[in-house]
């Protein structure tokens, strides 16, 4: 009884079970499109194309502190509110926000519409779903390329789109967890290295980077866990994790997509086109096999026990009182 009667704790496992059963609430207002729009309200009051790059970095960084200062107060003062009204509403608004957060279910749902389409021998079909989650061009991509790429967002996900926002949400509260998921909205709008979003993009995409450290890292190793389950030794998945976890771009992208390479043993990475340019993306991993579509549905199986155990663990963190600043 003491384990429900904690706001934290019980507002939290609510919101992983409806995500776990239900996921995205898409008849209802969604917190990620209020974000959408006021980043890019912001981006349109600030960002004038005869600024100098050294505008446009300050500006950037102007946009972030609006951003995170406007949603967390929101979020607060909506649950103070509530809170002034009932308890039970306070409740029921804390469960909401920590389960428009997470996106399990339809992390899992979108990388299995991936699967199905090449197990039925359409990869017209598979390369459309793929572009519903990659920002990556992805029409011409070979069956090779969309597993990769599915098992690449599959994984790098799991962190940005479980871990992360359940690490923030418990430790402290739905506004800690949308503070972190505006930085996250923030990096995939304006965090590209173009000429756009180079400077001005910049501040957002090294917040994301701040705060993905931590999550990014756990993550590997919930997803290394899985690896006996898979039928790979624990040992040999882990240490191509260590070999390669730093060879991504990205300080946290290569250490969940490097520890789901190890379990898998294939090798991810390779050329990507983004808006019309090829990328060449350093190798993750090593090739003791070829990359085939069951290998989507072990990287869902390897997210699906990663919620699990960070779920697990975050709470079990609280109830022992270790994390003390939810709201």
């Amino acid at each position: 009884m003491r384990f429900f009667m904690n706001t934290p704790v019980a507002s939290v496992l609510f919101a992983v079970v409806l995500d776990v059963i239900v996921g995205d609430p898409r008849s209802l207002w969604h917190p990620v499109m209020g974000i959408g729009k006021l980043i890019h309200a912001l981006e349109r009051k600030l960002y004038e194309n005869e600024d100098t790059p050294a505008i446009r970095k300050k500006k950037g960084i102007l946009l972030v502190i609006l951003a995170c200062i406007t949603v967390t107060a929101f979020v607060y003062s909506i649950l103070a509110l509530a809170f002034s009204v009932s308890y039970w509403l306070y409740f029921i608004l804390c469960v909401y926000l920590l389960w428009t957060g997470l996106a399990g279910r339809t992390l899992k749902m979108e990388g299995l519409k991936v699967y199905h389409a090449l197990a039925q021998n359409q990869l017209q079909e598979a390369r459309g779903r793929l572009s519903m989650l990659v920002s990556r061009q992805t029409e011409l991509m070979s069956e090779e390329e969309v597993i990769k790429a599915t098992v690449e967002t599959v994984s790098e996900n799991t962190s940005d789109g479980i871990v992360a926002p359940l690490f923030f949400g418990v430790l402290f509260g739905p506004g800690g967890m949308w503070l972190y998921k505006t930085v996250n909205t923030m990096d995939s709008m304006v965090g590209y290295k173009n000429e756009r979003y180079l400077d001005f993009g910049w501040c957002a995409a090294k917040t994301d980077d701040v705060l993905n450290f931590i999550p990014a890292r756990l993550t590997s190793w919930f997803i290394l866990f899985s690896a006996p389950l898979e039928g790979r030794p624990f040992k040999k998945a882990a240490e191509v994790y260590r070999r390669y976890r730093n060879c991504h771009e990205s300080p946290n992208a290569g250490h969940p997509e490097s520890a789901a390479a190890g379990v898998l043993g294939i090798s991810l990475g390779g050329d990507a086109i983004y808006f019309g340019q090829t990328v060449c993306k350093p190798a993750l991993g090593e090739m003791d096999q070829e990359p085939e579509p069951s290998d989507i549905v072990k990287t869902v199986r390897m997210m699906e026990r990663a919620y699990i155990m960070s779920a697990a663990l975050f709470m079990m963190l609280k109830v022992m009182g270790r994390w003390t600043f939810y709201v």
